[in-house]
C-alpha cells in the first residue's frame, strides 16, 4: 500500500526456463537466470482514491472542455480517427510513430492501395471503428474482440487471445533478467482482468480519472503477447465514449499523450509503484490540450470549406456543393465513392468533380490504370498540419492551439 492508500503491485519469484536455450552458446546459457520476479497485480475494483482539490478542479475544467469539443459542430467535420491513429498507432508493442501522409492514408483507405505503414494505419482505423461499436459493460469477450480487430492483419496468430507465456518490458530478449517491468504470470491474467472490468463500472470516480487508472492498470496486466499498447489506447476511447464525454468525435487524447513519451512512461512507472495521481494528472492535462486542438482544427476546416464553397461554380441542380462539403471527411475521392456519398449517379459525380478541378478546387490524377481520382490539396495539407500539431510537445505554460 502506498502513502495515498492506493495498492501497489507485489512480487513473486518464479522458475525460468528459456525456450531458446538450445539455440544459445554455452556462454549465453550460463548467463540465463534460474528464476525471475514477476508482478502480482493488486485488486482495484473497490480501492479507495481521493483526488486532491486541485486535481478535482482541473478534471472538472478538462471535462467541460472535452464536452465543448464534442458538441462543437466544427469538430464533427474533422476526420479524427485517421489523424489520431497516424499519431498513436504502433507497429509492435513498443510505441513507434508511423510516418504516413494524409494523402497516402486516404488513398489506402479508399482504394486499398496502401503498403507498410499506410496499410497498418488503415487496419487500425477500421479496428478503432469496430472498437467504438462495442457496448458496455467491458468484458473479456469485448476486450478480445477489440484486440482481434487491431491485430488480425498484422499478427493473426496472436489476435484475440490472452497470452500464455511470460512477457517483459525492456532488458534482454533472452530472459526477464534486468527487465524494467515484468507483468504478472499468465495464469493470473484472467482474474486480474475481471477485477479491472469491475473497476471500469465504478461511478464514484470522475471519467478522466477512471479512464487514466483503467489504462494504466491494463498496461500493468499486459494481457497479450503483442498489441497491448494499441489495445490500451483503443480502450481509452471506448471508456470516454461510454462515459458520455465523446459520443460524436473521438478525442485525440492518446496522440497528445504520446507527444511526450518519456512523461507517459514515467507515469506508468509511478502507477506501478502505487502512485496513480501522476497518470491521472497527465490524462487531465492531455485531455484539455486535445480538446483545445480539436476545436481549433475543426474551426480551421470549417473556414477552409466555406472558402471553397465561395469559389465553387455552384451550378443549380448539381452536386458540386455537396461534394465540397464531403471533402472535409474524404479529401480523396473517385467518381464512384463521391456518387455513393452524395446520392447521385456516377456520371453526375464525375462531371461535378471535373468542374471542381477546372475551378482549381481539386486536383485530378490517375490512381491506377484507367482509374481517375481527385484530391483536395488544401484539406490534405490541413490534415497534415493537424497531425503535426498533435504530435508536438506543449511548452510549459502555453496553450496548444492552432491559429
Amino acid at each position: 500500500m502506498s502513502e495515498n492508500g492506493w495498492p501497489r503491485p507485489g512480487r513473486e519469484t518464479l522458475p525460468w526456463t528459456s525456450r531458446m536455450a538450445e539455440f544459445l552458446t554455452p556462454r549465453q546459457r550460463a548467463l540465463l537466470p534460474s528464476t525471475y520476479e514477476a508482478a502480482v497485480v493488486p485488486e482495484i475494483a473497490d480501492a479507495a482514491l481521493t483526488l486532491p482539490t486541485r486535481l478535482a478542479a482541473a478534471e472538472a475544467d478538462a471535462v467541460a472542455a472535452v464536452s465543448r469539443f464534442d458538441s462543437d459542430a466544427a469538430s464533427a467535420l474533422l476526420p479524427f480517427t485517421p489523424l489520431l491513429l497516424r499519431s498513436e498507432s504502433s507497429a509492435s508493442s513498443r510505441i513507434e510513430r508511423l510516418t504516413v501522409s494524409a494523402r497516402r492514408l486516404m488513398e489506402a483507405e479508399l482504394f486499398e492501395t496502401g503498403r507498410g505503414n499506410a496499410a497498418l494505419v488503415v487496419a487500425n482505423t477500421r479496428a478503432m471503428t469496430a472498437a467504438a461499436s462495442i457496448r458496455p459493460p467491458l468484458s473479456l469477450d469485448s476486450l478480445l474482440s477489440m484486440h482481434r480487430a487491431l491485430l488480425e492483419s498484422s499478427a493473426p496468430d496472436d489476435a484475440g487471445a490472452l497470452r500464455r507465456e511470460p512477457v517483459w518490458i525492456g532488458g534482454s530478449e533472452l530472459s526477464p533478467a534486468g527487465a524494467l517491468f515484468v507483468p504478472p504470470r499468465h495464469e493470473r491474467v484472467p482474474e486480474a482482468l475481471e477485477d479491472l472490468f469491475a473497476f471500469t463500472r465504478r461511478t464514484d470516480l470522475p471519467p478522466l480519472t477512471r479512464t487514466a487508472i483503467a489504462h494504466a492498470h491494463f498496461e500493468t496486466i499486459h494481457p497479450f503477447v503483442d498489441g497491448n499498447g494499441r489495445t490500451g489506447r483503443a480502450l481509452i476511447h471506448v471508456l470516454l465514449s461510454w462515459a458520455g464525454l465523446t459520443p460524436h468525435a473521438p478525442l485525440p487524447l492518446s496522440a497528445v499523450l504520446l507527444a511526450d513519451v518519456d512523461s507517459y512512461f514515467r507515469s506508468l512507472d509511478a502507477y506501478r509503484c502505487g502512485e496513480p495521481l501522476v497518470i491521472v494528472e497527465l490524462f487531465i492535462e492531455a485531455a484539455a490540450r486535445a480538446a483545445a486542438l480539436g476545436r481549433s482544427a475543426g474551426r480551421r476546416i470549417g473556414r477552409t470549406v466555406e472558402a471553397m464553397l465561395e469559389r465553387s461554380p455552384g451550378r443549380a441542380g448539381t452536386p458540386d456543393r455537396a461534394i465540397i462539403a464531403l471533402l472535409a471527411r474524404r479529401p480523396v475521392l473517385d467518381a464512384g465513392s463521391a456518387a455513393t456519398a452524395v446520392g447521385v449517379s456516377e456520371a453526375a459525380a464525375r462531371r461535378s468533380l471535373e468542374r471542381l478541378e477546372a475551378a482549381g478546387l481539386l486536383r485530378g490524377y490517375l490512381i491506377g490504370p484507367h482509374r481517375r481520382a481527385w484530391r483536395s490539396p488544401e484539406i490534405l495539407d490541413l490534415m497534415d498540419d493537424v497531425a503535426s500539431a498533435l504530435g508536438r510537445r506543449a511548452r510549459p505554460g502555453t496553450r496548444r492551439e492552432m491559429p
